[in-house]
């Protein structure tokens, strides 16, 4: 009789243990988990061609699947490149030119979109009243990188104009100094990313000369580059990543005054200075097709080699230098959202 009773509670027990457990792990299905997603880190400038990020960060930042989009801003290009070569980043925007050469170097990393189309602006000193003054003096005229796409429609500009190289010496120098050097005499001009250049006419210092689509009409501007670890490790991530930065690129189109406004922390300027470069005229920045051809590749390696910055074309430019399957599954799909 005591047996009977002694099995007779352990079975009950156990029933009770089984019920117990099954209603915990049901709780705890039901809970979402406290676990941090992971961050990954992603370096910018102040700059009107890395707006895309902003967006993202701002109001797509919940879409992003398996991780937490942490931007790091930086103010020297030196640092950045510092910054991707010590994985401190897993990407970064960074000036086209500068991106393809770096992977020039022995970067061990791709292209895998770009961030705008030409966005640019060349502002001189009112002491000149036009480009063929330039030709008469020795000039200085700053671009943010030695390898940049200002340099390089810098170089493309004096073709056009036939101002000899042995008058314009060429100044590297961060955006943020521009204006006021500009304004002290130390430099006779700029090419820049806007909104700065256009930043410098809303406060009377300088001209604008021309702008991006005046030299080199839908020209490759900023890229996002990402690290071979990021592409190989994590390509479910970047792909969620790249498809919020389509997405943003689409809503800039359609919101350009929205888009101004939430991107005034990422461009460094008021929301009205940039909303005119994205409307006035309306291809003086675009972000319609983010995805690099085969000939803005070309092209671009091209006049790096003209202007004696690459001894030539890499023969491996278009799938050593580009990785495009992410841009080209992200265009279509998120267009129009």
């Amino acid at each position: 009789m005591l047996k009977k009773i002694i099995l007779l509670l352990l079975f009950t027990s156990s029933l009770f243990g089984l019920a117990y457990w099954d209603f915990l792990s049901k709780q705890a299905s039901n809970t979402p988990s406290t676990y941090p997603l992971e961050s990954i880190n992603i370096g910018r400038l102040i700059c009107g061609g890395h707006l895309p990020l902003a967006i993202v960060e701002k109001k797509y930042q919940s879409q992003l699947k398996g991780f937490q989009l942490n931007t790091v801003q930086n103010h020297d290009w030196n640092d950045v490149i510092t910054d991707m070569k010590s994985g401190k980043m897993a990407g970064t925007f960074i000036l086209s030119p500068l991106a393809m050469n770096l992977i020039h170097e022995g970067f061990p990393g791709k292209i895998v979109l770009m961030s705008d189309r030409n966005g640019n602006g060349f502002v001189l000193s009112k002491k000149f009243k036009s480009l063929n003054q330039l030709k008469k003096q020795v000039s200085i005229i700053a671009v943010p990188h030695i390898y940049s796409q200002h340099h390089v429609l810098l170089h493309a500009i004096m073709q056009q104009y036939n101002i000899p190289k042995d008058k314009i010496k060429v100044l590297g120098m961060p955006p943020r100094d521009m204006i006021n050097s500009l304004r002290n005499g130390e430099i006779d001009g700029f090419v820049v990313g806007e909104p700065e250049g256009n930043k410098a006419i809303s406060v009377g210092v300088g001209w604008m000369v021309a702008i991006s689509p005046d030299i080199w009409p839908d020209h490759m501007d900023h890229v996002f580059i990402a690290s071979d670890s990021f592409i190989q490790q994590q390509p479910e991530q970047l792909q969620s990543l790249i498809n919020q930065l389509v997405r943003a690129g689409e809503f800039i189109e359609n919101n350009p005054h929205e888009a101004a406004i939430m991107g005034e922390d990422y461009t460094g300027s008021a929301a009205p200075v940039f909303e005119e470069v994205l409307t006035t005229p309306p291809n003086w920045i675009t972000y319609t097709n983010m995805r690099v051809s085969e000939k803005d590749m070309f092209s671009m390696a091209e006049k790096l080699v003209s202007m004696g910055l690459w001894a030539k074309v890499p023969d491996n430019l278009v799938e050593g230098y580009f990785d495009m399957r992410f841009a080209n599954k992200a265009e279509p799909a998120m267009r129009q959202q």
